[in-house]
């Protein structure tokens, strides 16, 4: 059970079932990512479709109630529901993790995208298009969903745009700054090093 409190005080808990995934007298890596009124459970990584277990829309964003910032792990804020067993290797992030986040902490494995693998998705829409990788949208919304931002920047027109896949995506050299550079011609230098080219 996750407790929270928004401003508006102490809010029913969030429960999540996981119907026979939790083995007794087994490990696993539990992440909890919350970003505004939006939280997602995960166990040991992500599922197969890069999703989270289960993801929840709150009440309202995860407020601080306590004057002096204590924080319960383990209990419910009256101080029941003690969890039993045990916790190694606690961690607390500014900023919510992306779902790739979460599986690189799991596996020790940053998942690699064809498209500047480095770039990461913003909290609030923090899985990777599975469609679309230049698109990032919230856990759990459809495929489909118009909700998504841009993984990339919108002017951004890296080599790797030549085999994407996606018709929808272009990628531009330099642009020259008169006509003059047009007739010395263009040298172009390719390195083939993430597919095939035609």
């Amino acid at each position: 059970m996750f407790y929270y409190r928004t401003v508006n005080g102490l809010q029913p808990p969030v429960k999540v079932m996981t119907l026979g995934r939790i083995l007794v007298k087994k490990w696993i890596h539990l992440s909890v990512q919350v970003h505004h009124s939006r939280i997602s459970f995960f166990l040991n990584g992500w599922e197969d479709d890069s999703t989270p277990f289960d993801s929840r829309i709150l009440v309202g964003p995860v407020a601080d109630g306590n004057a002096d910032g204590t924080l319960q792990i383990g209990q419910s804020f009256t101080g029941l529901e003690q969890f039993v067993g045990r916790m190694q290797d606690f961690r607390f992030y500014p900023v919510a993790l992306s779902n790739r986040d979460i599986l690189e902490v799991f596996s020790g494995k940053f998942p690699h995208l064809h498209t500047q693998s480095e770039c990461r998705c913003p909290g609030s829409h923090p899985r990777v298009h599975p469609l679309i990788q230049r698109y990032c949208i919230p856990n759990g919304a459809d495929d489909t969903t118009n909700d998504r931002v841009l993984r990339l920047d919108a002017e951004a027109h890296p080599l790797y745009y030549i085999n994407d896949d996606d018709i929808g995506t272009t990628w531009i050299s330099s642009v020259f700054a008169n006509t003059v550079g047009l007739d010395r011609g263009v040298s172009i230098t390719i390195d083939l090093q993430n597919g095939q080219y035609q």
